[in-house]
């Protein structure tokens, strides 16, 4: 009997421990299921975390307009971009002073109203509030006080901001004549280049015909040798300037904020329809709408100013009274001195543009004679009175000709863009 019960409770235990193992099997797959599933989830998020956090790279631009190099130079500009958030934030902290400003303003006239409040009471109970009214008194007054060096930095917060307009304003204008002069710069390196490779080729051609004269014994060795040479130095020449190019366009491209692509190509603006620039507006109408003029204006009123409140100021001395009299001359001083140099720097600018003008039109007529001596000559080679190679350097000298002409247009169109900067403002002194 006790045989049959320990046997059938052992068979109950086994049975028991059975399923418990099998429940425990159970749920430990369970466990490394979820487990697995939460850290494919988890890899996931990362491959997708990893996935945004990759920015396309730009592409490189094709080809490049001066406006649009001005463009991103405006945009990219660190200098003009510190300088916007350093007015943001002077604008902010001026905004901030006003509201002070208004709350004193209005604590001002609560108490005041309080004040009222207690002579009514006065009069009409006979009750005394002299003490409570002083006392209120005394607060107004206190804060009265806060109100005048709030006042003064009003005026002193009002003036940066307006001076640091002028600044922004100015930084912009120079950085449009700067990003100018660089890519007309590059444009004329490029076409530079183009030029020397012509004329390469036209001297390689003069090497064979050289050559071909020397092998008949109608041209000298000292003739053959200076012609080779002259072809080493044009090759020569071309590579020291392609890779000036080469440098100055990745730095420029660099400065603008695009991605630097050796085979870009600069469209060159219009330098054809440039009129005959001349002085329209004043010249001391230019200098009072001048960045420099305004900012040396607003800082000549500011000084003004404080010279006034040292005056009104019963504490100030005689030092203090001097001292404020000595910044407003040196402020007239520098005006009248800017003056002078911005009334140079106009009539100097000016007269160039006068004189690179006429320099066109004589590089125009240049490029004319040159076209008029070569069609006279083919008709001399086509008649057999003048040899082919004559013909074939009447052709180098108008292909001289046309590219001096077009870098004296882009020396012009580069001083009609200084005169429209200083119809914008920007007058730059002459050193």
């Amino acid at each position: 009997m006790k045989k049959s019960v320990a046997a059938a409770g052992l068979a109950v235990l086994l049975a028991s421990s059975g399923v418990t193992s099998a429940a425990l099997a159970d749920g430990n797959e369970e466990v490394l299921e979820e487990q697995e599933q939460e850290e494919q989830a988890q890899q996931d998020e990362e491959n997708q975390d990893g996935e945004e956090e990759v920015v396309p790279e730009e592409e490189p631009l094709e080809s490049l307009t001066l406006e649009l190099a001005i463009e991103f130079a405006l945009n990219e500009n660190t200098s003009l971009l510190l300088l916007e958030d350093r007015l943001a934030h002077l604008k902010s902290q001026l905004g901030g002073s006003e509201n002070d400003y208004e709350d004193i303003l209005d604590d001002i006239e609560d108490l005041e109203d309080e004040m009222d409040d207690l002579r009514d009471v006065q009069k009409e109970t006979g009750q005394r509030t002299f003490q409570s009214r002083l006392q209120l008194q005394n607060q107004i007054e206190a804060l009265e006080d806060q109100l005048e060096p709030l006042e003064d930095s009003f005026r002193q917060m009002n003036s940066n901001i307006a001076s640091m307009e002028y600044d922004k304003e100015r930084a912009a204008e120079g950085i449009k004549l700067s990003t100018t002069s660089t890519y007309m710069q590059l444009l004329s390196t490029r076409d530079q280049i183009d030029f020397l490779k012509d004329s390469l080729e036209t001297e390689r051609k003069r090497v064979k015909n050289v050559e071909t004269r020397f092998d008949i014994g109608v041209a000298s060795w000292e003739e053959l040798d200076q012609a080779q040479r002259e072809v080493t130095r044009l090759q020569s020449q071309i590579d020291q300037l392609e890779t000036q190019l080469e440098g100055n366009l990745s730095v420029f491209a660099l400065n603008i904020g695009v991605v630097y692509d050796p085979e870009i190509t600069l469209e060159a603006p219009d330098t054809d329809s440039l009129p005959k620039i001349t002085q329209e507006t004043p010249t001391e109408e230019l200098i009072e709408n001048s960045y420099g003029m305004k900012q040396a204006k607003e800082a000549l009123a500011l000084a003004k100013a404080d010279r006034d409140d040292i005056y009104e100021d019963e504490d100030a001395n005689s030092h203090d009274r001097e001292q404020a009299d000595l910044n407003v001359q040196v402020e007239e001083r520098n005006i009248a001195q800017l003056r002078e140099d911005m009334r140079r720097t106009i009539q100097d600018t000016f007269n160039q543009a006068t004189t690179q003008y006429q320099v066109v039109q004589e590089a125009k007529r240049e490029v004319s004679l040159a076209e008029y001596d070569y069609d006279r000559l083919k008709i001399q080679v086509d008649i057999g009175v003048l040899p082919r190679a004559e013909y074939e350097l009447a052709a180098a000298q108008i292909d001289q000709a046309r590219h001096d002409y077009d870098t004296e247009k882009q020396n012009y169109y580069l001083i009609v863009q200084q005169i429209e900067s200083i119809r914008n403002g920007l007058i730059q002194q002459s050193q």
